[in-house]
């Protein structure tokens, strides 16, 4: 069995030396033989194989270097982590979990509480207030097959799943109506409460709804969707933890305070007392952890890459090496000062993948040599020991992009932590005060109050709401709460009364047994307030944000800071500056407050990064020079949180005189390149949302304008070819907030694009086909044709219609039955909607009127036939009664294609992010405008993605013919009407300019909207 066993290893190990698995694979593999052999058995040859592939391994040794042995033969002790170690071993591995355990035990920003005592902090325990978090990506949750969809209990699963009480692993926001594997595609059509839900054809491949589409349907409607399809698919959002689960590597990114560290630290705290205690249910704690295996405990290390970067400026000749990597990893879990063994035990769980590396903050990694020697150390780390899982985590804005591709790790997936949810705020606040009741002897009934009132509160501010979606800002808001029982109104008055409460476990003493009361006191300067040190506090956080590029990033030396304390008393007439820094310094090392001493005491660090952050921000805009400071600091993505905190101070006390001239340089500087114009651009708009514009424009009128010319100016980066996709996505979105002013898109009439007339053969021909690789050549079986057909010259709207667009419509009596552009089938329709007077999703706001230059979506071939009709009538928008219709679908057609026949919009390219919204790239709609790269050469855009058009054509088969009655259809009710353009959620494979689908005129999907046509002149 042993030999059999070691064979099927050695053939896996081999396949994944050379590429041909993945390290997730290899480790489902090792999960499936321990389940059948045994963890000892799976471990012993694990021990033999990593001996033997230690033996020839060469060790670059540097500084206070380990140099790891992986040790043959079976071990066995007390530590559960993959088996059992000697008893030395596990002595030593217990030392360390339980030290780790110590380190991570207690939530990072602690409940700070104003009542002193010798307790000055409210001591908050993570693994009791820790929240799921959510990736931003959607996975299968529960499949019923025919079988089971005959007890399908709609209401029941609905009333499970929906509402906003509810954490991710309970939601499910999106289903799949699938036809059976193997079996042939057939029409289907969805019809309840009087709106058609789906109508088109079923395979099992076959993928409708948005995920957004189950969160609007009815448990009737839900419950007709069971009687035709074979299988109901249920997705939810995907947890953290189980996309670390499915991948051995993987980076983990996030906004600033969304959580990431926090995960990590809840990773190591759980994964540690797991291997203290055999008992310790991993799945509960860590959901989708069985699926690496019921007993898979790795030994966690959690390492700040901060730390590791300052190993490396120390000494230039290290390279960034999985060697260097190592060997810091060995210094930081076993100093040399110790040496007791523990890196070499820690090197032999390496090589066995029985170790989880944690790896937090790559973007505190300041300089560009030092990251690329980071991620360069971790590539070659994970290369050379492909069994050790490795987490790395980041800030979404250091990683993501062009710009950063130098430091992306190659190869590596990344997952994209989400917002949290009115469910996971909850959770947490109730969590956190219970933890904060425990900790402070209240009573359950005062609990009670306060987390009532703390939801009752965010339930009825949105501007708390908005905080609320970061972990970081719901704890301060808790925090806040805790001690007044009330909020301010804003992030900037949060992070100020939170200082304000940090400051005051300095300002006053109590009978508490210790030498030290109040700081002031203590150093000699009874007669002043602790406020007094608050300017001290800012500097110290301005320097300490500033040494990020050196060797002390994050932190403040303590000679440093002795020098600045004995600056700041001398200024208050200390008569000894020197003695009263230094008993500041022991004061700060013996309690806890603004600054806290290091373990080593050589260095000083904030509480959390983002006071250090908010404290460097006022610094910064303090002084003169103000402006020009902030522009020199304006790309550096370090310095984009304290300027935003830094600025927001000033409009927190109706300073707004710096502000509008920051706005004015970041719109008018010269000498700059167009990339660093549209750069400027795009922080003068994250700016002015992030200190609000009504605010701005309550305070000065003179912002009005500031708003205007930057929305005047953005749109060219929104359709410009400078910034990279992701970028130019966020411009328009921000574009939409401020107002988008470019012609054709929230207001009418439309921007027109001029085609010229021809002819062509519509769809594939079967040679054309024929060439397509086999796997997709079904998918167009349905579009061969080798019959030409005429399109005379006609103009097309350059975007689709937009919802502001729409909105024109819906205020002038668009909706009214009696009005002349509802006529026939179509006001039949509209008497039937039980007054449904907007598109399905208009008061969604990810899909609906709050994002006005996103197309509109949610309207059915009737809507939109209205909606020609109303502009051809109205004479405010179309003074000289242009008559605007659908475009036939040979007119879509042609000018997707052209006389080159085009296999894209653009051309023959394969589809990539840069030229268009497809596969969930971005979760959902963008603005119009934003793939210019994906536009036709005469300039019509968005033809491809993000959203599916109607066309005026009925779906019929081909060849095409014009006079057949598909272009003036009688009896429309019956008819399906050809859908055209691929959508936001589809594969790329649709996305091509012959691909064509069809829905009923009532069909209202939530990735269909409309493009307007015209005919031009004979």
């Amino acid at each position: 069995m042993t030999d059999d066993l070691a064979q099927r290893i050695q053939r896996q190990q081999a396949a994944l030396r050379d590429g041909d698995i993945e390290t997730a694979d290899f480790a489902r593999f090792l999960a499936r033989m321990r389940a059948q052999f045994g963890e000892q058995q799976v471990d012993a040859v694990l021990q033999v194989e990593a001996a033997t592939t230690a033996g020839g391994t060469t060790q670059v040794v540097t500084e206070s270097a380990r140099v790891g042995v992986a040790v043959a033969g079976s071990l066995y002790g007390d530590v559960f982590i993959n088996g059992q170690w000697t008893r030395d071993e596990s002595a030593l591995l217990h030392q360390y979990l339980e030290h780790l355990i110590a380190r991570c035990a207690m939530l990072p920003l602690q409940g700070i509480r104003e009542q002193k005592s010798s307790t000055d902090l409210l001591a908050i325990k993570l693994d009791q207030v820790y929240t799921q978090l959510a990736t931003a990506g959607m996975v299968q949750r529960e499949v019923f097959d025919r079988a089971s969809l005959a007890q399908f209990d709609a209401s029941a699963y609905l009333a499970a799943h929906r509402g906003t009480e509810l954490l991710p692993a309970q939601q499910r926001s999106r289903v799949r109506v699938a036809g059976q594997a193997g079996a042939d595609r057939r029409p289907i059509s969805i019809v309840a409460g009087g709106r058609t839900l789906l109508s088109g054809v079923i395979d099992a491949n076959s993928d409708f709804y948005s995920e957004q589409d189950l969160v609007q349907w009815t448990p009737q409607e839900l419950a007709a969707a069971t009687q035709q399809g074979d299988e109901l698919i249920f997705y939810g959002p995907q947890l953290v933890t189980e996309a670390i689960a499915d991948s051995s590597h993987i980076v983990v990114l996030g906004e600033p305070g969304s959580g990431k560290s926090t995960l990590l630290r809840y990773l190591a705290l759980t994964l540690a007392e797991a291997g203290l205690d055999e008992h310790v249910d991993l799945q509960e704690r860590l959901q989708g952890w069985s699926r690496l295996g019921a007993h898979y405990r790795p030994l966690p290390i959690y390492y700040p890459l901060l730390t590791f970067a300052q190993r490396l400026a120390k000494d230039p000749g290290l390279a960034g090496t999985a060697h260097d990597l190592w060997n810091a990893l060995a210094d930081f879990i076993d100093p040399a000062t110790s040496s007791t063994g523990l890196a070499t035990v820690v090197r032999d769980r390496i090589n066995r993948g029985a170790v989880i590396l944690l790896l937090d903050g790559l973007d505190e990694v300041a300089t560009v040599e030092s990251r690329r020697k980071v991620v360069q150390a971790v590539a070659q780390f994970a290369t050379e020991h492909p069994l050790c899982r490795i987490i790395v985590t980041c800030r979404v804005r250091a990683y993501e992009g062009e710009r950063n591709a130098a430091w992306q790790l190659p190869g590596w997936p990344t997952v994209t932590l989400a917002d949290w949810t009115r469910g996971q705020m909850a959770h947490f606040i109730a969590a956190w005060y219970h933890e904060a009741a425990r900790a402070n002897d209240r009573t359950a009934e005062w609990r009670g109050e306060r987390v009532t009132a703390l939801q009752t509160a965010l339930g009825r501010r949105p501007d708390l709401q908005r905080l609320g979606v970061r972990p970081l800002l719901l704890t301060i808001m808790a925090v806040v709460h805790f001690n007044d029982g009330r909020l301010p109104e804003d992030s900037v008055s949060l992070y100020h009364r939170c200082i304000e409460i940090l400051l005051g476990q300095w300002e006053l003493g109590r009978a508490d047994g210790t030498a030290y009361g109040t700081l002031m006191a203590y150093i000699s300067l009874p007669n002043s307030g602790v406020e007094a040190f608050r300017p001290l506090l800012e500097v110290a956080a301005f320097r300490a944000h500033e040494a990020q590029r050196g060797t002390d990033q994050g932190s403040l030396g303590c000679e440093q800071l002795r020098l600045l304390v004995m600056d700041a008393l001398k200024e208050r007439g200390h008569t000894n500056p020197y003695d009263g820094a230094e008993k500041f310094l022991d004061y700060t090392d013996k309690r806890a407050g603004l600054l806290q001493a290091s373990d080593a005491g050589d260095a000083y660090v904030f509480p959390h990064l983002t006071f250090q952050e908010y404290l460097a921000g006022v610094h910064l805009v303090s002084g003169l020079h103000v402006v020009d400071k902030i522009m020199a600091r304006r790309n550096d993505d370090r310095w984009r949180v304290p300027i935003m905190l830094g600025v927001g101070d000033h409009v927190s006390g109706n300073k707004l005189e710096m502000p509008y001239r920051l706005f004015q340089e970041l719109l008018t500087c010269e000498e700059r390149s167009v990339e660093q114009t549209e750069r400027d651009l795009l922080f003068a708009a994250d700016l002015g949302q992030e200190l609000g514009w009504d605010r701005l424009e309550q305070g000065d009128t003179a912002f009005k304008r500031v708003r205007r010319d930057l929305a005047q100016q953005l749109g060219s980066v929104v359709e410009g070819r400078v910034l990279p996709a992701t970028e130019r996505v966020r411009a328009g979105s921000l574009l939409g907030t401020l107002g988008d002013p470019r012609p054709g898109v929230c207001a009418l009439p439309p921007s027109l694009i001029t085609i010229g007339g021809g002819a062509f053969v519509i769809g594939l021909t079967a040679q054309e086909v024929g060439r397509l690789p086999k796997d997709e050549q079904p998918y167009y079986s349905h579009v061969v044709n080798d019959q030409p057909v005429s399109v005379r010259s006609f103009a097309l709207a350059k975007y689709p219609v937009t919802n502001g667009q729409f909105k024109l419509f819906m205020d002038d009596a668009g909706y009214d039955r009696v009005v002349p552009w509802w006529e026939g089938r179509g006001r039949e329709w509209l008497d039937a909607q039980d007054n449904r007077r907007a598109p399905n999703y208009w008061g969604d706001e990810r899909w609906g009127m709050a994002r006005a230059n996103h197309p509109v979506v949610g309207v059915s071939w009737y809507e939109a036939q209205a909606f020609c009709r109303w502009l051809t009538q109205q004479r405010r928008y179309n003074p000289v009664g242009i008559v605007y219709r659908l475009p036939t679908e040979a007119e879509w057609e042609w000018a997707a294609r052209g006389v080159e026949r085009r296999m894209y919009a653009w051309g023959w390219e394969e589809p990539d992010g840069d030229r268009a919204n497809y596969d969930g790239t971005y979760n959902g709609m963008t603005a119009v405008g934003c793939f210019p790269g994906g536009g036709t050469p005469e300039g019509v855009l968005d033809l491809a993605g993000n959203v599916l058009e109607w066309t005026g054509s009925v779906y019929g088969p081909y060849p095409y013919d014009a006079d057949d009655g598909r272009e003036q259809p009688t009896e429309v009710a019956r008819k399906r009407f050809t859908l055209r353009g691929g959508s936001w959620n589809f594969n790329p494979i649709f996305l091509r300019a012959a691909n064509r689908d069809f829905g009923s005129p009532d069909d209202r999907i939530g990735n269909v909207g409309f493009r307007l046509a015209t005919h031009l002149p004979v």
